[in-house]
């Protein structure tokens, strides 16, 4: 798998290479394609600077394993105090 980011602040879109489909990036956005789908449009759009490529290899080797917690609970939050006398209007 390959993530794309677009290095643009302005959206882009590129045809795919062999399925017909386009991929579509908002500003700054990034994306996981494959490989096989990566088509000239979008080596050229790396060539000029419009987009990056990082290497992520197979998602499901980043896995994290079930037994572990995805987030911990956060504390109670302390109550605020109240207020003790209304604000005045402005004349």
């Amino acid at each position: 798998m390959i993530e794309i980011k677009n290095l643009m602040f302005q959206p882009l879109t590129f045809h795919l290479a062999g399925s017909g489909q386009s991929l579509y990036l908002n500003p700054r956005e990034r994306r996981a394609i494959s490989e096989e789908k990566i088509s000239p449009e979008i080596k050229m759009a790396e060539k000029r600077g419009f987009v990056s490529f990082a290497d992520i290899g197979d998602p499901t080797e980043d896995t994290p394993p079930a037994s572990a917690p995805a987030v911990e609970p956060s504390p109670p939050e302390a109550e605020s105090p109240a207020k003790t006398a209304p604000r005045r209007k402005r004349r």
